[in-house]
C-alpha cells in the first residue's frame, strides 16, 4: 500500500491550488509513495564501513581559493549603465524588457 493516500494528495494539491481529477490524484499518490519507499531504501544502506573521502578517486581538486579581505569597491555608475542599455528608463532607473508571459 502507498504511504500517500488520495486524500493526502488532495490536501497537498489544495495547498498548491491545483485541481486534480480522481485518476490524477491516485496516480500521484502511487508515484509519491514509490519515491518515499525508494528514499527509505536508500537511507537504510549501511555506511558504517565507509570512511569519509575528501576527493573522488582518480580526480584532483584545485587548491582552495585564496582568502581575501572583504572590502568596499566602487560600483558601476547607474546613469552610464542605463544609458548604454536599450530600453532602459533613466527616469525610473529600471531596465525595460519584453513581456514573456501572456505577451
Amino acid at each position: 500500500m502507498s504511504a500517500f493516500t488520495v486524500e493526502d494528495v488532495r490536501r497537498l494539491a489544495a495547498l498548491a491550488r491545483l485541481e486534480l481529477s480522481h485518476d490524477e490524484a491516485a496516480a500521484f499518490a502511487q508515484q509519491l509513495g514509490d519515491i518515499l519507499a525508494f528514499a527509505t531504501e536508500v537511507q537504510a544502506v549501511d555506511l558504517t564501513a565507509l570512511t569519509p573521502a575528501s576527493t573522488v578517486p582518480g580526480t584532483t581538486l584545485p587548491p582552495a581559493s585564496p582568502s581575501r579581505e572583504d572590502a568596499l569597491e566602487p560600483s558601476l555608475n547607474r546613469t552610464a549603465v542605463l544609458g548604454a542599455a536599450s530600453g532602459a528608463d533613466c527616469g525610473t532607473g529600471v531596465f525595460k524588457v519584453p513581456r514573456v508571459i501572456n505577451g
